[in-house]
């Protein structure tokens, strides 16, 4: 399989995930009167706090490589991992569950595993 359906999900997840964040917190104003500097806070936030669900992922999906499996079901496996993933590293790193942060998050997981294809290698590569 492609390592670049892995990086597309993941730093799709984040920032898209950053973005409905930042407006369902912020949803009494315009969508554009979002401030740039709370995106960019969420960003990082949101980078840092990923790492080690992405890090399981990235395990999984070369382990998963070497066998032949069908590609939406490591698609599935990959989205479930995430959506596990998010209230997981919030529960661990924050000893707290926001319902705010684990839905955008997992809203976008949703949106950018599907929303990429999962392509196996050619075996002439």
């Amino acid at each position: 399989m492609k390592w670049s359906y892995y990086f597309k999900h993941w730093l799709t997840t984040v920032f898209l995930g950053s973005l409905i964040l930042v407006y369902s917190m912020n949803s009494s104003s315009s969508f554009f009167t979002v401030s740039i500097e709370i995106y960019l806070f969420a960003l990082l936030l949101s980078g840092f706090f990923s790492m080690p669900t992405f890090t399981v992922l990235a395990f999984v999906f070369n382990y998963l490589n070497e066998y032949e499996i069908d590609v939406k079901t490591v698609k599935t496996l990959l989205i479930s991992i995430t959506l596990l993933g998010v209230p997981l590293t919030q529960w661990i790193g924050l000893n707290d569950i926001s319902l705010e942060i684990t839905i955008s998050y997992s809203l976008a997981a949703i949106i950018s595993g599907m929303l990429f294809k999962l392509k196996r290698k050619d075996n002439h590569e």
